[in-house]
């Protein structure tokens, strides 16, 4: 290979880094833009306490999203405070019910039902309690909130990072929802879970198109 011949090739090679890298960055752009768009469209409807959800509002059904399980079979940290906070909002709102809705992939892990002890264990009367055991991803867990319980005007638990997305599915499914946040201390490996959440938002974002 002459000299020419090898210089043209470098110069191949570095145009071919360049487009690709270019169309790298311009998908980078895409999906931190899409999760933009879904966080920003559903921000006046987050709220931070119980108590900043609007009195005018008419609440069908507190709907408690799903968080994971400990070993011993107790809810995680961070869907305690899931139930903490819903069950909060329960009592502030007179709604007539509250929806656990989480992952039962067998009979050794069963988020609902968890879900549903601690809330009995905190005082909430078991006929208020319903369970949703088929919710495996928050896109399952919202469509089902009207099209397996019939709930129109719901008000939804879950962290703040997760709260946009839930709400955005609960719009495009005809649902009208605003959230609160159950941040009620800090996560371990949150940040991973914030990245995650923008490829999320991207997936279900999609699937309500």
């Amino acid at each position: 290979m002459t000299l020419t011949d090898k210089n043209r090739v470098k110069r191949l090679i570095i145009k071919i880094t360049v487009i690709i890298s270019a169309i790298c960055f311009a998908g980078i752009l895409t999906v931190v833009g899409i999760s933009e768009y879904v966080r920003i469209s559903q921000t006046d409807k987050v709220f931070d306490l119980a108590t900043d959800v609007p009195e005018n509002e008419k609440i069908d059904c507190v709907v408690v999203l799903g968080a994971g399980l400990q070993s011993n079979g107790k809810p995680s940290h961070m869907l305690e405070d899931r139930i903490k906070v819903g069950v909060d909002v329960l009592d502030r709102t007179g709604a007539d019910y509250i929806l656990m809705s989480g992952d039962k992939s067998g009979e050794y892990y069963d988020e609902p039902a968890a879900m549903k002890k601690y809330a009995e264990e905190m005082g909430v009367d078991p006929s208020k309690i319903l369970i949703d055991d088929k919710g495996f991803s928050t896109y399952e867990s919202m469509t089902r909130v009207k099209d397996e319980y019939g709930f129109d005007n719901v008000v939804v638990i879950t962290q703040r990072y997760h709260l946009y997305r839930a709400l955005y599915i609960a719009e495009d499914a005809g649902i009208e929802a605003v959230g609160v946040s159950a941040d009620l201390r800090p996560y371990r490996n949150q940040f991973v879970r914030e990245l995650r959440e923008i490829l999320a938002r991207v997936k279900d974002m999609l699937l309500c198109i």
